[in-house]
């Protein structure tokens, strides 16, 4: 497991990239534009600040198993990169952790998804690449 990358999830985008690009001085790795709804910014090493417009975001975790709204208190999310999205759910289903959404593929991502919370209520977000 590599914890790859922090996103925030935001609601003034725009606003948002430019105080991290241009105040902070991070150099963007992914989308280095403010057009949005998603970018990432360098933090040293392989590591990343992703930036997620909140309400696109949201949008793309609704599903018929999704407690709405999932976003609705939270602003951070750790992403770790796993090597099997599926295989991780079910170890942590096996040690009591309750899985929030369960494994789905997120096809403009490229990238199969599941989320859990820790014992404080911290969005944890598990993903590996789409299998070809």
């Amino acid at each position: 497991m590599n914890c790859s990358h922090v996103r925030l999830m935001i609601e003034r985008f725009n606003e948002c990239f430019r105080f991290y690009r241009e105040v902070i001085g991070l150099p963007t790795t992914y989308r280095p534009d403010a057009s949005g709804p998603y970018a990432e910014f360098a933090l040293g090493g392989d590591k990343c600040l992703g930036l997620f417009d909140r309400a696109t975001m949201q949008k793309a975790l609704d599903g018929p198993n999704a407690p709405l709204p999932l976003l609705s208190d939270t602003r951070v999310a750790l992403c770790f990169e796993v090597d099997d999205v599926d295989a991780e759910a079910v170890r942590l289903r096996a040690l009591g952790v309750e899985v929030e959404i369960a494994p789905r593929n997120h096809e403009p991502w490229g990238m199969r998804t599941t989320y859990l919370r820790d014992p404080t209520g911290n969005l944890i977000e598990l993903y590996s690449a789409l299998k070809p």
